[in-house]
């Protein structure tokens, strides 16, 4: 009898087990990465070989990692997900709070993305949205000291919108293509003061200010989708069981997570040193796909050879709805259907506009809302080395009088002209390109002026350098161009940045 009683009371204890292990199960959903010495191994696929010693620079032994898990639900337009992320308190005061933003609250992005659960080291945190619910707050209750991690667990889901007018739209799904970025809670920027940075972006600018982080994700979507994204497919084959594949995507070092998705879209390729550029293209666009490629891989080539290197094994061109415009992510640039079809005369500047901010946006960052001319008014004047190295000096001054010189003398004239440097909310919808964009890029040609051709371009690889995977400000580059070049540039900055 004893024996069968000890018989029972182990089978309950194993049923109770059981039972526990299939509620947390459910609750959870999705496992965990295996654990690792290294946290960075799997990131290394992401990686050049000759470059894999960047994920040892310090500013990235610290960086936030996000471990995603996603189902794309076509049918209704849902994500549904859960994020594991890391994040170490790299501010010198404690945090007693948690933020995280939600870009898919935003007016312009439409959607409505809802946070089921939050937890932080275990805990179960309380949480309250802003007042446009583009960002939950959540009340910590312990202190992550200086130095010390928070591991936050997150269910959450995503409603997409579906665009039926033709525009230019960032995310949602219009005519079978679906863009998803930020579809996922990213960690708002800390300030030093212990509050964090919940700006909302404005429609006519950008609304990302991130730290570089690490993602590693698992995207479920059906198998007739291809997916495109800011990652790189990890050498895992792609698990597929019915009419759904999961693909495991890791980013290396990236400011942010994205995928496109669409049934129809082909491919062109070209390789150079190791890196596979790809543009991805919508039937019957194939001509101008080619060129597209040409030009981003030249781009590519300029950029690699002025500014320095361009560590990932991959760099994507896509087409999406964007109209005749573009949109920069990690390892990827988005092109607008029109400049493939109708504005095809606009595909070349704006191919190697977008290729340009893998430099100063994914390595080099900035606080796109506040300073919106550090990242916007360099990736344009890029495109002058490009036009200079390509076509000669020429044409290169021809891009600069007709595209920049004329538009800024023409706001000049009409009362409209203001300082390269104010946040976006100071510039209107009349002159905030011609501001941000081509009175930033005369600024870095005056700059290059003043130096020389060889100390300003010593001054952008030191910047480049310096602030590679950090946010850096203005007032970093300013210091970076005296450090570099010995010379005060501070009436260029009151004249050109800050205004008098």
């Amino acid at each position: 009898m004893a024996t069968r009683t000890r018989i029972y009371h182990i089978a309950l204890v194993g049923i109770i087990a059981l039972i526990l292990g299939t509620l947390l199960a459910c609750t959870v959903k999705w496992p965990r990465a295996p654990h690792a010495r290294d946290p960075l191994a799997p990131q290394r696929v992401a990686i050049r070989p000759p470059y894999q010693n960047i994920l040892d620079l310090p500013q990235l032994r610290t960086a936030p990692i996000y471990e995603l898990r996603e189902e794309v639900d076509i049918a209704h337009r849902l994500i549904t997900g859960t994020a594991h992320i890391t994040v170490t308190n790299r501010i010198p005061r404690a945090w007693h709070t948690v933020a995280l933003r939600l870009f898919p609250n935003l007016r312009h992005y439409g959607g409505v993305m809802r946070i089921r659960s939050l937890m932080g080291n275990g805990q179960q945190l309380p949480f309250r949205y802003s007042d446009t619910r583009t960002s939950v707050v959540a009340d910590l209750p312990m202190l992550i000291e200086s130095g010390g991690t928070l591991h936050l667990d997150v269910l959450y889901t995503v409603q997409y919108p579906r665009w039926e007018p033709n525009g230019y739209w960032l995310f949602g799904e219009h005519q079978g293509i679906i863009n998803l970025p930020l579809a996922y809670p990213v960690l708002a920027v800390p300030r030093e003061d212990g509050t964090w940075k919940l700006d909302d972006g404005l429609p006519m600018g950008d609304t990302l200010v991130a730290e570089s982080s690490f993602f590693h994700a698992w995207v479920t979507v059906p198998s007739t989708m291809t997916l495109i994204s800011s990652a790189v497919i990890s050498a895992a084959t792609p698990y597929t069981q019915s009419a759904q594949t999961t693909y495991e995507l890791v980013s290396g070092p990236a400011r942010e997570f994205t995928i496109v998705l669409g049934d129809r879209y082909r491919q062109e390729e070209r390789r150079i040193q190791g890196v596979a550029i790809r543009v991805y293209y919508l039937p019957g666009d194939e001509e101008t796909a080619r060129a597209a490629l040409t030009y981003a891989s030249a781009a590519w080539q300029v950029y690699s050879h002025r500014f320095g290197i361009y560590p990932y094994i991959k760099m994507d061109v896509v087409e999406t709805m964007l109209i005749n415009r573009g949109m920069e992510y990690p390892l990827m640039s988005q092109l607008g259907v029109e400049l493939f079809r109708d504005e095809r005369r606009k595909l070349e500047f704006l191919t190697v506009h977008e290729v340009g901010h893998q430099w100063w946006y994914n390595q080099v960052g900035n606080d796109q809302i506040n300073e919106p001319w550090l990242d916007e008014g360099l990736t344009e004047y890029s495109t002058y080395f490009y036009y200079q190295d390509i076509y000669g000096q020429d044409v290169a001054d021809a891009v600069l009088h007709n595209r920049w010189e004329i538009p800024v003398r023409y706001i000049r004239d009409r009362g409209l002209d203001a300082p390269i440097g104010l946040p976006e909310s100071e510039y209107t919808p009349q002159n905030y390109e011609t501001i941000v964009y081509g009175k930033g890029a005369l600024f870095f040609h005056t700059l290059r002026k003043r130096l020389g051709d060889d100390v300003f371009l010593d001054v952008l690889r030191t910047y480049l350098n310096t602030y590679r995977y950090r946010i850096a400000t203005g007032r970093d580059l300013q210091h970076v161009i005296e450090h570099v070049s010995g010379d005060n540039v501070d009436d260029l900055f009151r004249t050109w940045v800050y205004g008098p």
